[in-house]
């Protein structure tokens, strides 16, 4: 089969490897999509996380089938299987982790200190045409949600995280920073929870007109104060919540400022390196800074009812790319050229 394999920062390898096969408690999928976020941009482009030596965890090593977001169908299941059959249209919850940590006993799994990924830490990945998968990582897909919607499901699970954790009020205000896939789930979440308040800061001219598309007031932080417009447009109070997509420390800075007196800031986005902030700006309005990693259990399945309920349109923000071209799309959403990129895998080989 063909696979997209991570040797090393920016050695990616499309090539043949053996087709899996699953054992007791796995699942085959043939994937149909899979979805290129600032995780697998990270890892080209920067250190993976896999290594030669093996993960703890899973015993993954370099090469590393990259992939973590995406949707198929069932092939095979291996014995003792029986939350999904052969046929079943499927998403995949990617992350791994111990179960006996303090925070995997504690209810916050998703937090394990150990924590791994199929398709970052964990053997296999979706960008290749078959991954096999733990059964209880799979969620079949109701008969109304496309393949391409399930390849969504992850990422919007992360923007789900970051939004409950903002615990933005029914009617109230919102600032999102960053408008990528995650920006746009963030978005879309929002909304579907009654906050149309919403302003997206976002310097691609692009990603700025998709976000208008659905719904939110757009602000270009390379011609504008984006603190002082958000505080304008609120009438000096700030808003309810911000949530931080961009990765960059001016967008953080930028959203503290926006925020009214006692409200949070969502950090979901990723860093490259330390960011500094204005502190005292935080404890004058004891402003709370907090973290969203990945997502909780019950996350995806409630992502999935949103969808089904049609709070994720797709118009406007997708593009597909082959699976030939995976690199190429790489570059496009680190350069913000592209919003969200799917990479369509091929039913055989040599598509």
């Amino acid at each position: 089969m063909l696979a997209a394999r991570l040797y090393g920062a920016k050695d990616l390898r499309i090539e043949e490897m053996p087709e899996p096969e699953p054992g007791p408690g796995e699942v085959k999928i043939r994937v149909a999509y899979a979805g290129i976020c600032g995780t697998d941009v990270h890892e080209y482009f920067e250190t993976p996380r896999a290594t030669h030596e093996p993960n703890p965890l899973t015993g993954a090593t370099l090469p590393q089938t990259l992939g973590h977001e995406f949707a198929g169908t069932v092939v095979a299941c291996g014995e003792d299987v029986d939350r999904v059959t052969p046929g079943a249209r499927v998403c995949v919850r990617p992350i791994r982790t111990c179960g006996v940590c303090p925070r995997c006993t504690s209810g916050l799994s998703h937090l394990c200190t150990a924590l791994a990924a199929i398709g970052v830490t964990s053997p296999g990945g979706g960008l290749a045409q078959y991954v096999v998968v733990p059964a209880g990582s799979v969620h079949p897909l109701p008969d109304g949600l496309s393949l391409e919607q399930g390849a969504l499901v992850e990422p919007m699970a992360v923007a789900l995280n970051a939004v409950e954790r903002a615990r933005v009020p029914t009617g109230g205000s919102a600032l999102v920073t960053g408008a990528g896939a995650v920006g746009m789930g963030v978005l879309f979440a929002l909304r579907a929870r009654g906050v149309h308040d919403v302003l997206v800061a976002e310097p691609s001219a692009s990603r700025r007109a998709a976000a208008e598309r659905h719904g939110a007031r757009v602000l270009d932080p390379g011609a504008v104060d984006v603190a002082e417009e958000v505080l304008a447009h609120t009438r000096g109070r700030g808003v309810d919540a911000a949530v931080e997509c961009a990765g960059r420390p001016e967008a953080l800075n930028a959203a503290i400022r926006a925020l009214a007196a006692q409200a949070p800031v969502v950090m979901v986005a990723l860093y490259s390196g330390p960011v500094a902030i204005d502190a005292s700006v935080v404890r004058l309005a004891e402003l709370a800074l907090l973290g969203a990693e990945a997502y909780p259990d019950g996350v995806f399945e409630r992502v999935i009812e949103h969808m089904a309920a049609g709070h994720y349109p797709t118009d406007g923000w997708l593009d597909h790319i082959p699976l030939a071209d995976t690199v190429a799309g790489l570059h496009d959403v680190r350069d913000a050229r592209r919003l969200k990129v799917l990479v369509d895998i091929p039913a055989r080989d040599g598509g």
